[in-house]
C-alpha cells in the first residue's frame, strides 16, 4: 500500500482554517489530559510482569519486543520476566532512526504472523514512534498513516493486541507518554519528517528503569536532554497551558536545569541524576503531549532532516528562537526567569526578557550545545550550502504540524527569515 504524498496538516485547506481560528480556539474544543500507567524502580519489570501474568489468559501470552540494532542488548532484562509469567515472545530489532515508513510495514508483517497482545518498545524514540506505527497498521492496516485526523476522528484500536509497552533507553523524547509519532517519508527528496497524532497510541504502560539509560554516552545524554528541555519551554510559553499541563512543563525544566548538568558530566556515576532526567523527560512528554511543542520543534524537524543532525540538538539550537518569535505576543516565559536564576528585581520587560533569553542560551552552551548554525560541529555546514537551502527549509518548517499551533501565527516567510537569524545567532527583533 503507497502512503497518500501529503499528510492532513500540509493541505492548504486545513492550513487556512487552522490561520482563521488560531491555535487559542482550537485549544478550547480539544483540551486533553491523558498519559501512560507509569511504573518506575526496580521492581518495576516485576510488577508489570504479574500485572500481565494476571490480565493475560495463558493462551494469550505472546510478546513482541520491537528494538533496533542497539537496544537489543537490553532485551535480556525483559525476557527473563516473561520466561517468569511463561510468557511467548518475538524479538524484532529492524526499528531504525528517523522511522522510514518501510519499516513500519515490515513490523506490521511480523505482528500479522505472530499475532502478539502485548507489543514491547525498547529503545529510543525513534523505536517507540516505530511501534506505535506498527501497532496502527497491524489494528488497521488500511490506514492511510499521513491522513489519521487527531482532533476529531477515531481509529479503534486494541482490538488484535491488549498492551503496549514502551520502555525508554534515552531520557529525552518523552514519547512514551505522548499521542504523537515522528515518521520519515522516504519518497520525498529530501526525506521528509512527519508528524502522526492520535490519543490511541499513547501507551498503557510505561516502564522507567535507569539499568536502561545509566550508559548513555555524554553526547545523547546532552542531546535528548535538550530535547525535553526544547518540549517543556515551548509548551509552557504557548498558549496552551492549564494547571496541569504548566505543572509538568515548569517542574520538567527545573529537573532539566538542575540535573542535566550532572548526567552530562558524571553519567553512571551519578545515577540520582540518571533517575531525575528520565522523570524530566516523562513529565516534559506528558507536558506537551497535552498541550503542543514549540516551533523549534518545526524549526528542527526540518533542519533535522536536510542537513542530517540529531534532533535533541536541532530543537536545542532553535529553542532561544522558538521563545524569541513568541515572546512578542505572550509573557508567558516571566514564571520561567526563577528556573534560570534570573531575579526581576523591578526590571523593564525588555531587560528581563533579554536576560532570561541570554540565561537559556548560556545554559545550552555550558552543555556544548549550538545556539547557532554555524556553531554546529557535528555535522560542520558551510554558510553557502545553508544559505542555498533556505527555501527548502522555510518550507518543510511552515509544513510540519506544529505550525498549526503556533500561538503567534507562523508562515513561510517568517520561517526563512528565522532560519536565516539563526544562522549566526540574531536576535528576533520582528
Amino acid at each position: 500500500m503507497v502512503e497518500k504524498k501529503t499528510a492532513w496538516y500540509e493541505t492548504p485547506v486545513i492550513k487556512d482554517m487552522m490561520a482563521l481560528v488560531g491555535g487559542r480556539a482550537l485549544r478550547a474544543v480539544m483540551s486533553t489530559f491523558c498519559s501512560s500507567k507509569t511504573y518506575q524502580g526496580k521492581s518495576a519489570l516485576l510488577r508489570v510482569a504479574r500485572y500481565l501474568e494476571a490480565s493475560l489468559d495463558k493462551q494469550e501470552r505472546r510478546a513482541l519486543i520491537i528494538t533496533d540494532s542497539f537496544t537489543q542488548k537490553f532485551t535480556k532484562k525483559i525476557t527473563s520476566y516473561l520466561d517468569l509469567i511463561e510468557m511467548e515472545y518475538k524479538i524484532w530489532s529492524g526499528a531504525i532512526p528517523e522511522v522510514p515508513i518501510s519499516t513500519i510495514y515490515e513490523g506490521a508483517k511480523i505482528c500479522e504472523e505472530f499475532k502478539p497482545q502485548v507489543l514491547i518498545a525498547l529503545g529510543g524514540g525513534s523505536v517507540m514512534d516505530t511501534a506505535k506505527m506498527v501497532m496502527v497498521k497491524y489494528e488497521k492496516p488500511e490506514i492511510n498513516l499521513m491522513m489519521i485526523l487527531p482532533y476529531f476522528g477515531s481509529l479503534g484500536l486494541r482490538k488484535k493486541m491488549k498492551y503496549f509497552i514502551a520502555i525508554p533507553t534515552t531520557s529525552g523524547t518523552g514519547s512514551e507518554v505522548t499521542q504523537a509519532a515522528v515518521i520519515t517519508d522516504t519518497d520525498r527528496e529530501p526525506p521528509k519528517k512527519l508528524v502522526v497524532l492520535s490519543d490511541e497510541i499513547y501507551a498503557d504502560i510505561t516502564i522507567l528503569f535507569t539499568d536502561f539509560v545509566k550508559d548513555m554516552p555524554p553526547f545523547l545524554t546532552m542531546a535528548t536532554g535538550l530535547d525535553a528541555l526544547s518540549h517543556a519551554l515551548g509548551s509552557y510559553i504557548s498558549n496552551w497551558g492549564s494547571p496541569y499541563s504548566d505543572a509538568m512543563n515548569s517542574t520538567a525544566i527545573k529537573e532539566v536545569v538542575k540535573y542535566l548538568p550532572r548526567a552530562y558530566k558524571y553519567g553512571v556515576k551519578d545515577i540520582e541524576a540518571r533517575e531525575h532526567m528520565q522523570m524530566a523527560a516523562l513529565m516534559a512528554g506528558i507536558g506537551f503531549g497535552n498541550t503542543t511543542a514549540g516551533i523549534d520543534h518545526a524549526l528542527g524537524h526540518s533542519f533535522g532532516k536536510i542537513f542530517g543532525v540529531h534532533h535533541g540538538i536541532c530543537v536545542g539550537l532553535f529553542a532561544p528562537y522558538s521563545i524569541a518569535f513568541q515572546a512578542k505576543v505572550t509573557d508567558r516565559w516571566r514564571a520561567l526567569c526563577p528556573i534560570f536564576n534570573v531575579k526581576d528585581e523591578n526590571k523593564g520587560r525588555d531587560e528581563l526578557y533579554k536576560e532570561f533569553l541570554q540565561a537559556v542560551k548560556n545554559f545550552i552552551v555550558s552543555l556544548d550545545g549550538p545556539v547557532c548554525v554555524k556553531d554546529l560541529k557535528d555535522p560542520v555546514i558551510s554558510k553557502e550550502d545553508y544559505f542555498s537551502k533556505l527555501d527548502l527549509l522555510a518550507e518543510y518548517a511552515d509544513d510540519d504540524a506544529v505550525s498549526l499551533t503556533s500561538f503567534r501565527t507562523i508562515n513561510r516567510k517568517l520561517y526563512k527569515t528565522i532560519f536565516e537569524y539563526a544562522w549566526d545567532g540574531k536576535d528576533i527583533d520582528f
